[in-house]
């Protein structure tokens, strides 16, 4: 049900023996963000969403800064206990059982969290979310491992190469499962299946020769051949 806005909204106010508990606030506080991002969202319609009051909003977090610190912080969490338990889950199992698992987690989140997603992978807001980039950094050192392990099995050494695969790697399922969070039409299965599939493509079909090139650059001034 949508809300509406009313110059007398705030007489309509639960009362104090029914104010919104913090992750209540949190809740509506992840909507609007979600919604608006944080420059366009604003105390006023967060507490409108909370169907509380400004005030109430600044006791419990402090200023719009404090209160999206605090959304990120407790969204990341959930997270990451939901990318742990995945990689908790495929730690015995075969290396493309590894990486299917993974690459589900993430889009497995973001169909069922969409507006936490959106929260925290589509904010431009970057110089406020070191809790969303440590995440994403925990998650491309699994890959790497991921990675590493793929290389070694195939008689590869493992050079910088494996951390800039991970970070394309980490990228391309952070966008298309971002995809998915703003596409409610999208079975969010079907597509992490196809991701799995393109990740795994990847890694099979790597070019060795650009591996080396990558893994051992030469001295400036000598080209290539």
């Amino acid at each position: 049900m949508s809300r509406q806005s009313s110059p007398d909204r705030s007489s309509a106010r639960r009362s104090p023996a029914a104010r919104p508990t913090d992750d209540e606030l949190l809740d509506a506080a992840r909507a609007v963000f979600a919604e608006r991002g944080f420059a366009q969202a604003t105390m006023g319609l967060i507490a409108d969403r909370a169907d509380s009051t400004k005030p109430t909003l600044y006791a419990h977090f402090g200023d719009k800064a404090a209160l999206f610190r605090a959304t990120v912080t407790r969204e990341v969490g959930a997270l990451r206990d939901w990318v742990i338990r995945a990689y908790e889950t495929a730690s015995a199992r075969p290396l493309e059982d590894r990486v299917r698992l993974s690459v589900m987690a993430m889009f497995g989140y973001a169909g069922a969290h969409p507006e936490s997603f959106r929260l925290l992978f589509d904010s431009a807001v970057d110089e406020m979310s070191n809790e969303r980039r440590a995440l994403a950094d925990s998650i491309a050192t699994h890959v790497v491992g991921q990675i590493r392990e793929h290389l070694i099995a195939h008689g590869r050494p493992v050079g910088p190469g494996a951390d800039l695969l991970a970070a394309m790697m980490v990228g391309l399922v952070g966008r298309a499962a971002m995809h998915v969070s703003h596409s409610p039409g999208l079975d969010p299965i079907a597509a992490g299946e196809l991701a799995t599939g393109f990740v795994m493509a990847a890694l099979r079909g790597l070019d060795p020769v650009l591996l080396d090139r990558v893994d051992h650059p030469q001295p400036a001034g000598q080209c290539a051949t």
